[in-house]
């Protein structure tokens, strides 16, 4: 039962890291550098280990952000995912959102949310469920206030649409 405990936290952590590595490459400075991400793999190499350097360095807030080889494929996978799929699933939550206009959601929870709905549309042993509460949690500790609760609106409209 602990394996099963310890896989979870390092799939939380994988996913973790991949909102990072995605949100940052949602900013303005670094749209040329996710293209080159999405169309080289070398690319997206040199890509994760540059942000490993900054994900690797020990602050106060996190004294120990360590991530293991499977954790950081399972996360490359995300990343690869998300972005190759990221217009599709713009679309996609799009549709969702009030205001139907995708540039008024912050970065933050962009990221999330193109994480998540990449997860739903392309995991159908694991249910959706799982994918929601694990980003509500990613959205709890790094997003806005409350956007936890957009972000569950959201992946919960996806799944079931």
């Amino acid at each position: 039962m602990t394996t099963n405990n310890n896989a979870t936290s390092k799939r939380s952590l994988g996913r973790e890291y991949a909102f990072k590595f995605i949100y940052k490459h949602l900013l303005n400075d670094f749209a040329e550098e996710k293209n080159d991400i999405v169309n080289d793999s070398r690319a997206l190499n040199d890509a994760l280990n540059l942000f490993d350097v900054s994900f690797h360095e020990e602050d106060n807030e996190h004294p120990d952000n360590t991530i293991d080889i499977h954790t950081k494929m399972f996360a490359k996978e995300l990343i690869l995912g998300s972005l190759k799929n990221e217009a599709e699933n713009s679309k996609l939550i799009e549709k969702y959102l009030t205001n139907n206009n995708l540039q008024k959601v912050d970065r933050m929870n962009l990221a999330v949310l193109l994480l998540g709905a990449f997860e739903i549309q392309n995991d159908r042993e694991t249910s959706p469920g799982v994918f929601i509460n694990e980003y509500v949690n990613v959205a709890k500790k790094y997003c806005p206030n409350d956007s936890h609760g957009f972000i569950n609106s959201v992946l919960d409209k996806i799944a079931k649409g």
